[in-house]
């Protein structure tokens, strides 16, 4: 993950286009002719092994080796035998980018018999070239003129980024935009992404500031930890939407080898874009509208919508699917319903969907709105027309953008038809309201916008304190390690048990037993119903795939109450092992006093493992086998309470909890709990592939699990989402008051504290923190603060028990934030006034330069200023190069941390430090 160069691609002073010629349907002299057509600015030089003198005007040189100048891009369109060395000579010339649009690269073989793309991959990894493709469509950036691509046409400038994977699909892209007067900052696409890949570009993109909002189009996501990382950092300051195609089997580009208890991959990628506060989308149609309503519309107020039309018909249809969706209709206030009820028929409905009758005229469009606009329960306002003989649509639609000037009200807008409306969606287009062609697109992009808002609230939301991050769990890690030392991969159904409820999870107790006559005597002790389930390997492992013939297999008995039951019951059992599972080394009998649950509802919840997305939190049904398919819901770990909740909303069970459960937000709250420490447990035992507990029931204490199956692997599995570190915990006490306190991670949890440590600071820390006084802090400002990936940005706080009360506060805190390519990270550090001269601020400073420089950034700066003494003074204790900034009027602090290895390093650094 790297913008090394990236400078060179999208701004390059010169390129070469490596094969050009001027035969009409030569890949590279199409190319260079849409560099010409376009007005690129640079110099321009063609590379041809034949002995052109030039090409369409272009100087021509015969070999790498003869090039004028050392272009800032090269782009090749040479055969694909030839690319891997022309990309290792381009690199060893200096060329710092090169853009491969040679395809069939990934089925064409090396004498290695190994993709020619991956001798690319090698090529430009051993000479530091960046190369974007190979099979890629190339770039446009309409801001530099500069079009290098082979497509039919260009595109209007805009604000919008599009990083796409597919050829074809761009150029439909780019006709499609054109067309909606889309206009955009950047156009690429990545083909078969041997080097540039999402990851790279979005971290550029991010920090780009002409780019308003960022379009993705996926087809596979070679390194998910990277690309959670970057556009967990993009959805924060921008719109990011995405199109991701091979839903299905049959339709993806590199086959998914699928983690057990997963029947498709599709839901495993819907579970990583909304965690990255991405908004995913069906196709390119719902792109470009979802794109319409997120960069033209203001955020919500509220989620309900307000429907008006001249006609009964289009606000039904609106209705229809917005129900469909999960959508709300705003309710009129009386206020608003008697204000319309003197514009309108005394027949109408009196509610909404607003009928404003088929020769609704503009001043009545126009009256309605600002009635609306009035009305606290009103936010948001789809407004319709459908042509009609005696209005015309133009002035409707001006009348409508006047009224929608200087209200609160976000209004969209459906001007149903094609041939006498043209006019007047180019009307709303200039007026920067968004408008869709049919009730039901207009419906599908205001509900984007809706999931949106939700998907970035979910990330900052506040969650309630639950996972204990201080336990210590060593004698149960000592098991898992022990069993994979044995040659074991999978836990005893004893130690699944012991293992989940060591974390806090409850179990049912449960008594194993070797054979019928320990069965009768565990009995006979106290003589009450009982439940017996036979225990052989195959059950031990989790996720159990079965046969058509094995879902038959009966493994439990319930409530026996007499030996002669029992004895039945457990040769019953025999007979279904040694029928459905011959091969299966027979362990034994478990036996549980008959337990009674609440509801009769019985959820799976448990851990999985994905080779590319690392491990997986599942929550669905238990029971039967196409109800647990179906229902099973995918989270990313590492989880806390907000995350949980809203992975098991998403379930069917949920819905069946809230309904049948006589404490319905006790048992959710317990669900939860228990998410989370699988999540947790993961992250702690990274050796454990899978877990499931099935059936998870209720009792009068909570969630109790009654089966629970755990497999191992040798080979740790790491979440793509870095997880709360605790190893970075350290306890120090204060030499002036004594306090105990700890420095640690800050968590999402800490915001109360944070937001209380931010209002109790004097003016004038809050000014040499923020550069400005500012008396309040929101929930949200403060949330975006403590809730961080503890990869790009860490923070580290100083907390300690309140001296005055219950609970803990913050007395200082450090925070950096760490470019992409790791060599510059920023500071920012404040410490509570009445902690002043107890040398939290050394502390806590000497902790953030110890973690950046173990974790190889190259340097730490800073901006202070010119009037905070006290942090200068604790900058030149530090070490830190302090010199005035003329343009800024502030104090530029810098520390050198790592010695630059890479050419390019030192090369950045220079540039940043002038």
């Amino acid at each position: 993950m790297s913008t090394r160069y990236l400078e060179s691609l999208f701004n390059p002073a010169s390129i070469a286009v490596i094969g050009a010629s001027e035969r009409s349907d030569n890949l590279g002299g199409m190319v260079l002719r849409n560099l010409m057509g376009g007005g690129y600015p640079g110099k321009l030089l063609v590379v041809n092994q034949n002995d052109y003198d030039n090409v369409h005007g272009v100087t021509c040189v015969k070999k790498v080796s003869k090039m004028t100048f050392t272009p800032d891009l090269a782009i090749l369109c040479t055969p694909p035998d030839t690319v891997a060395k022309t990309i290792r000579r381009l690199g060893e010339a200096g060329v710092r980018t090169a853009i491969v649009m040679t395809g069939g690269m990934s089925r064409t073989h090396s004498k290695t018999d190994q993709p020619l793309m991956y001798s690319v991959r090698e090529a430009a990894k051993e000479t530091g070239i960046r190369v974007l493709g190979p099979n890629t469509i190339g770039l446009i950036v309409p801001a530099r003129s500069l079009n290098a691509t082979y497509a039919h046409m260009g595109v209007l400038p805009g604000r919008v980024a599009f990083v796409g994977q597919s050829g074809t699909i761009a150029s439909t892209v780019i006709d499609w935009a054109f067309a909606r007067g889309v206009g955009f900052s950047y156009f690429l696409t990545l083909g078969d992404g041997m080097d540039i890949d999402h990851d790279d570009l979005i971290d550029y993109l991010a920090q780009d500031t002409q780019t308003r909002a960022i379009l993705l189009h996926i087809e596979h996501i070679p390194n998910a930890r990277r690309f959670m990382s970057a556009v967990r950092v993009a959805s924060r300051t921008k719109p990011v939407i995405a199109v991701k195609s091979g839903r299905v089997p049959e339709s993806e580009w590199l086959t998914h080898e699928l983690p057990d208890g997963i029947r498709f991959s599709d839901p495993i990628y819907d579970a990583m874009l909304q965690r990255a506060g991405v908004l995913r989308v069906d196709g390119l149609g719902q792109m470009f509208d979802a794109l319409e309503t997120l960069t033209r519309m203001r955020p919500l107020r509220r989620e309900s919508l307000a429907i008006m039309a001249n006609g009964v018909g289009p606000g039904v249809l609106a209705v229809d699917r917005l129900a469909d969706l999960g959508g709300e209709l705003a309710s009129l206030s009386e206020p608003s319903i008697k204000a319309l009820a003197e514009l309108l028929p005394r027949y109408w409905t009196r509610k909404n969907p607003i009928d404003l009758n088929y020769n609704a005229s503009p001043e009545l469009y126009g009256k309605a709105i600002k009635i609306l606009a009035k009305d606290p329960e009103v936010a948001n306002v789809l407004v319709m027309y459908a042509p009609s003989l005696t209005e015309d649509s133009l002035q409707i639609a001006d009348a409508v953008v006047q009224a929608a000037k200087g209200t609160r009200l976000n209004i969209f807008t459906c001007w149903l038809g094609q041939s006498t409306v043209m006019e007047a969606r180019e009307e709303f287009y200039r007026a920067g309201l968004p408008s869709f062609f049919n009730p039901e697109k207009a419906v599908v992009a205001f509900m984007q916008h809706v999931r949106h808002q939700r998907v970035q609230r979910l990330l900052t939301e506040t969650p309630e304190s639950f996972t204990d991050h201080f336990s210590d769990h060593t004698k149960t890690r000592r098991v898992v390690m022990n069993a994979l030392r044995a040659g074991r991969q999978h836990l005893s159904s004893r130690e699944a048990r012991d293992l989940v409820r060591d974390y806090g999870i409850k179990a049912i107790e449960t008594i194993y037993c070797d054979d019928v006559e320990e069965v009768l005597e565990a009995f006979s002790i106290e003589r009450r119903s009982v439940d017996v389930t036979i225990v052989h390997e195959r059950a031990c492992h989790p996720f159990m795939t079965l046969s058509v013939a094995q879902r038959r297999y009966k493994g439990r008995v319930q409530k026996l109450n007499t030996e002669a039951e029992i004895i039945d019951a457990c040769r019953f059992l025999m007979e279904e092992y040694q029928k459905y599972f011959p091969d299966s080394g027979f362990l034994g009998f478990a036996m549980q006093h008959s337990y009674q649950h609440v509801g009769g509802i019985e959820f799976s919840v448990g851990i999985t493992r994905d080779a590319q997305f690392g491990p997986l939190v599942v929550c669905g049904a238990s029971g039967a086998h196409i109800n647990v398919i179906t229902d099973r819901q995918i989270a990313l770990p590492p989880l806390n309470m907000v995350l949980a909740r809203e992975l098991l909303r998403r379930t069917y069970m949920y819905k069946l909890l809230r309904e049948h459960s006589l404490k319905p937000e006790v048992d959710i709250r317990a669900v939860s709990e228990t998410l989370v420490t699988l999540s947790q447990i993961v992250i702690d035992i990274p050796e454990i592939r899978g877990l499931e507990i099935s059936p998870l029931l209720f009792n009068d204490q909570g969630a109790v699990a009654v089966s629970v199956a755990i497999n191992l692997s040798e080979t740790p599995g790491r979440p793509i989402i870095q997880p709360y570190p605790r190893e970075l915990e350290e306890w120090l006490v204060l030499p002036k008051s004594g306090r105990r306190v700890v420095i640690r991670p800050a968590l999402a949890e800490d915001e109360p504290s944070h937001r209380v440590f931010h209002e109790l600071q004097s003016p004038e820390s809050i000014r040499y923190r923020f550069f400005q006084y500012r008396k309040h802090f929101s929930r949200e400002d403060v949330a975006q603060m403590v809730q961080i990936d503890y990869d790009r940005e860490m923070v580290f706080i100083a907390n300690a028990p309140r001296e005055d009360g219950e609970g803990d506060e913050t007395l200082g805190t450090v925070r950096t934030w760490t470019d992409a390519d790791n060599l510059q990270c920023e500071f920012a550090v404040m410490v509570h006034d009445k902690m002043k001269g107890e040398g939290l601020g050394v502390a806590l400073m000497q902790k953030m330069i110890d973690y950046c420089r173990a974790r190889g950034t190259v340097e730490m700066v800073g901006n202070v200023l010119a009037d905070n003494r006290p942090m200068l003074q604790l900058a030149e204790h530090m070490g830190f190069e302090v010199k005035y900034n003329v343009e800024e009027e502030v104090m530029d602090l810098r520390l050198v941390l790592n010695e630059p290895e890479k050419d390019w390093q030192k090369e950045r650094l220079g540039k940043s430090a002038h």
